[in-house]
């Protein structure tokens, strides 16, 4: 009597689905992830919304819920590591402006005692009221020259209001009030152009990196948008939906993680070239500060200027007198601050081509050997066919719609402004930016088709797995018997012939 319903419940298609349909492991896991109410699982398959492709035990709360949750970790995550990159910008544009002013004002002192040592020397004693007020007036000429050196580095490139060339002929006017006009001023125009040319580095210097706090400022604030969002849903927690994989070994592929992570960072790596040829260009420009432009040479020969002005019996041997040796501790200090800087400089490369890398390598940390062959693709425990996207917003992405950030478009204009500043202070040629061409067509393709075994033949078919598809639905025209129908069916008969 009990033989036919037993066969009969085996073969009902409702009933082998209804078990098949239990969220039951689904609950117990999700219950032990500390995201959300184990209520929120129901009790039988259903469609999903981000986790849509088929069926699954993730109803709309469990995807808010997840939604919150990768929304809250990824946002915490990617804001450290830009937090991380815009303090060391930060901290070394303001040590940067700090040790010029400190090496300019050292300087000025350091020509103030040469004037008040060399005054002594060269005036007999008792000093006179004349001689006093003439090394007074000297000195003051000396600090009016630094102060405005200074205000020159300072000031908005737009509006500078001090020059230079002018500023030192005057110095040296003023100074030989009372003797011969200077007939020939080419070692003057000397000194004030390679001091001017010292200067303009310095400050293109200093105001890139002021840029550079501006712009890491804007990328520490950026937030990802829904479609990450739903991407990183579905990576990392739609493989949860399905009660027949085991949630912990369905890592997501690795080319798959990049393509999510590529696509959620694209407004950032859009500007992430830019940035790689900002930070070459500034290593450049630090370079020439150091030799061609050399803000230690400049100075050096302002003093030496200062010097011979006061000793020169006439204006006619004031390019003539040689080279005045100052003791300058500070030009050591100088040179490893920007040797140090350039060093900083250098770790900005590639800085946000890695983060991509990085995320995914955090993720795959627990990831099982030979995953890559069957690992989650985003719909199912298979493989990733589909190629690694580029870099920005323009080259397509496979798994979700790439958006710009309006904050970020405008600092990239903006970052093309500095580049441009920078290629014509260093002289080098821009480089062309390459074109990107490719269709979201072309980024993915078919599995291959499964090798067919001859009927009858053992070995090779019972070791491969097709990967490379969904799991077929069940049929229900088939009588086949699953290893837990069996179970139960055995228990039914036990207790058939009990009874």
């Amino acid at each position: 009597m009990f033989l036919p319903i037993v066969f009969l419940l085996i073969n009902n298609r409702y009933f082998v689905e209804s078990y098949s349909d239990s969220c039951t492991t689904v609950r117990q896991q999700y219950s032990t992830m500390d995201i959300g109410n184990s209520n929120d699982v129901p009790y039988s398959l259903q469609p999903g919304g981000i986790c849509s492709v088929t069926k699954g035990c993730c109803s709309a709360d469990m995807e808010r819920s997840f939604s919150k949750r990768v929304k809250r970790e990824y946002t915490a995550t990617s804001r450290a590591y830009f937090d991380h990159v815009y303090q060391t910008v930060k901290a070394r544009s303001e040590h940067f402006q700090m040790s010029i002013e400190r090496y300019i004002l050292h300087n000025a002192r350091i020509s103030l005692q040469s004037c008040s040592l060399l005054h002594s020397n060269i005036t007999q004693l008792p000093v006179s009221t004349t001689a006093n007020q003439h090394l007074d007036n000297h000195k003051q000429r000396v600090m009016n020259v630094y102060g405005n050196v200074t205000h020159y580095f300072n000031q908005v490139y737009e509006n500078k209001d001090v020059n230079i060339r002018r500023l030192i002929k005057n110095f040296v006017k003023e100074s030989l009030s009372g003797r011969k006009k200077l007939k020939s001023t080419t070692c003057v125009n000397e000194v004030a152009d390679n001091l001017e040319a010292a200067l303009n580095a310095a400050w293109l210097v200093k105001e890139n990196l002021k840029f550079g706090r501006s712009l890491f400022g804007s990328i520490r604030q950026w937030r990802i948008d829904d479609s990450c969002v739903d991407a990183l849903v579905e990576m990392n927690y739609c493989s949860l939906c399905n009660p027949n994989d085991v949630y912990q070994f369905t890592k997501p592929c690795s080319k798959y993680c990049l393509n999510v992570q590529k696509g959620c960072l694209a407004p950032v790596l859009q500007i992430s070239s830019r940035v790689t040829e900002w930070s070459r260009l500034l290593q450049s420009l630090l370079s020439d500060l150091q030799n061609s432009k050399s803000l230690q040479g400049g100075v050096s020969e302002l003093n030496h200027l200062i010097h011979s002005t006061l000793i020169s019996d006439s204006a006619d041997d004031i390019c003539e007198h040689e080279a005045y040796i100052f003791k300058d501790p500070w030009r050591v200090t100088l040179e490893y601050h920007l040797e140090r800087l350039s060093e900083e400089l250098e770790l900005f490369e590639n800085v946000f081509d890695t983060l991509p890398y990085q995320l995914c390598d955090k993720i795959q940390d627990s990831s099982q050997i030979g995953s890559e062959n069957h690992c989650w693709n985003g719909t199912a425990m298979s493989t990733y066919n589909c190629h690694i996207a580029d870099n920005g917003l323009y080259p397509p992405n496979p798994t979700q719609r790439v958006l710009g950030d309006p904050m970020l478009s405008q600092q990239e204009a903006r970052l093309k402004e500095m580049i441009a500043m920078l290629y014509e202070s260093t002289g080098i040629a821009p480089s062309p930016t390459p074109q990107i061409e490719a269709n979201i067509e072309d980024m993915c393709w078919d599995p291959p088709p499964r090798e067919s075994v001859p009927t009858g033949e053992e070995g090779d078919n019972m070791s491969t797995r097709d990967h490379d598809t969904l799991p077929a639905p069940l049929d229900p025209t088939s009588s086949a018997v699953t290893g837990l129908s069996l179970s139960l069916l055995l228990l039914l008969l036990s207790a058939t012939v009990s009874n």
